[in-house]
């Protein structure tokens, strides 16, 4: 049996380390939209995929970074996120290996703090994110691609979507 833990990330903005400047970040979810199905003899409702939601995160920067929010408060330029994840993987004899996670995203900010300041209280800064692209690697494999752009999407090196570019002649 082998139990696998997360504990620690570093970001990186179009490829900068932003090492301990952010308090945590929240990856988008991967969220297919549904259409529901009724039909004449069918006793129940189906749903079936119809889509991709967008895929909205959020930043939370533990003080004002001015070379970080030089780039992220361009609402027209596409920013490029990395975050780099320490897969610890633990058995019966203790910490067996540790791999890399590693989700690289494209997209544009959406939301942006100019500041909340109170007395004797650190401030932090959220800023919102909208993206278009998502790659995820586990120890270098590809695991998730998305691009909304491209109507690509792989799941574990499969393009679920090659079927779908065909039809449509994309």
């Amino acid at each position: 049996m082998q139990i696998n833990a997360i504990f620690n990330a570093n970001i990186y903005v179009n490829g900068n380390s932003l090492l301990g400047q952010a308090s945590e970040i929240k990856l988008p979810d991967v969220e297919i939209s549904q259409d529901e199905y009724k039909g004449l003899g069918l006793v129940g409702t189906i749903k079936l995929p119809s889509g991709m939601e967008a895929m909205e995160g959020e930043i939370t920067w533990n003080s004002f970074y001015e070379n970080v929010f030089a780039a992220v408060y361009h609402p027209f330029k596409a920013v490029q996120l990395m975050v780099r994840a320490d897969v610890q993987k633990h058995d019966a004899q203790g910490l067996a290996a540790e791999v890399p996670l590693v989700t690289i995203l494209t997209g544009t900010f959406s939301k942006n703090p100019l500041g909340s300041y109170k007395p004797k209280e650190k401030a932090e800064f959220s800023s919102t994110f909208q993206a278009h692209e998502v790659r995820q690697l586990v120890n270098g494999k590809e695991i998730f691609y998305f691009n909304a752009f491209k109507n690509e999407y792989r799941v574990n090196g499969t393009d679920v979507l090659a079927s779908f570019r065909r039809v449509v002649g994309v």
